[in-house]
């Protein structure tokens, strides 16, 4: 098996715990979420990291991550790289891990600091007086991300986090490794907001802004966003429609 392993210079001091994680991972810290892929919290020389293995690789994404396109740990890296270079916050990557095996993707680790930042999803539990100055924030957020040409290609509200500094809201993208650069326009934003899953009360505070930052309607706007929804929805429930004949299909 071979690696390939890159370690952010700032914290190039970590390169023998780095080295170690494809062989150790199991027993590292703590798991915070187990799932397609599995995320553990770590402390090292007193810095907390977040490690997150790609476990669930396909078998020709095993091929095409080894020859053709990037890796997902890869492109996290790179793109966190350059959220922060863009003055945008995301959790300081530390490196990057690639293991081939006969050609091909066999496992594949990211690692950055790790950050104590709420996920955007808390504060759609609050009652609307209480989030709606975070709601519009979250909206310029939103509009300034898209004008600079970044579109998170899963931009839901458990991959955007905030934190309230000094009586300013500061938000940070996670899960980078999804993202796209283009030009703006005003449908690529509002596309860009059909993952995020938000109740409609508050759906109109962010629709209503953004739209006052685009200089558009905001009825247009909010209508917009929530189609933009229903499209995404429609397209997830035929997906998981298929994948449930296909597996009855096979059963039988």
């Amino acid at each position: 098996m071979r690696s390939e392993i890159f370690i952010n210079p700032n914290y190039s001091y970590l390169k023998d715990f780095v080295y170690q994680i494809p062989e150790n991972f199991n027993s590292l810290g703590d798991i915070v979420h187990a799932g397609r892929n599995e995320v553990r919290v770590v402390n090292v020389n007193g810095i907390s990291l977040v490690i997150k293995y790609f476990k669930q690789i396909s078998l020709p994404n095993k091929f095409v991550y080894a020859h053709i396109r990037k890796s997902k740990a890869r492109r996290a890296y790179e793109h966190s790289m350059f959220l922060l270079g863009k003055d945008i916050s995301s959790p300081e990557p530390v490196a990057y891990i690639n293991c081939l095996k006969n050609g091909l993707l066999y496992q594949s680790y990211y690692m950055c600091l790790y950050t104590n930042y709420k996920p955007l999803e808390e504060l759609l539990i609050l009652p609307v007086a209480e989030s709606e100055e975070a709601l519009k924030a979250f909206a310029r957020f939103s509009y300034r991300l898209h004008k600079a040409g970044i579109f998170h290609n899963d931009y839901n509200v458990g991959n955007v986090l905030y934190q309230l500094k000094e009586n300013v809201y500061d938000f940070s993208l996670i899960d980078d490794n999804r993202m796209k650069f283009h030009r703006y326009n005003y449908h690529r934003g509002i596309k860009n907001m059909n993952r995020l899953d938000i109740p409609i009360g508050c759906l109109g505070i962010i629709a209503s802004e953004y739209a006052k930052e685009a200089n558009a309607s905001e009825i247009q706007t909010l209508n917009a966003i929530t189609l933009a929804r229903l499209i995404y929805l429609g397209k997830m429930s035929v997906k998981k429609g298929i994948k449930s004949l296909k597996k009855l299909i096979l059963k039988y």
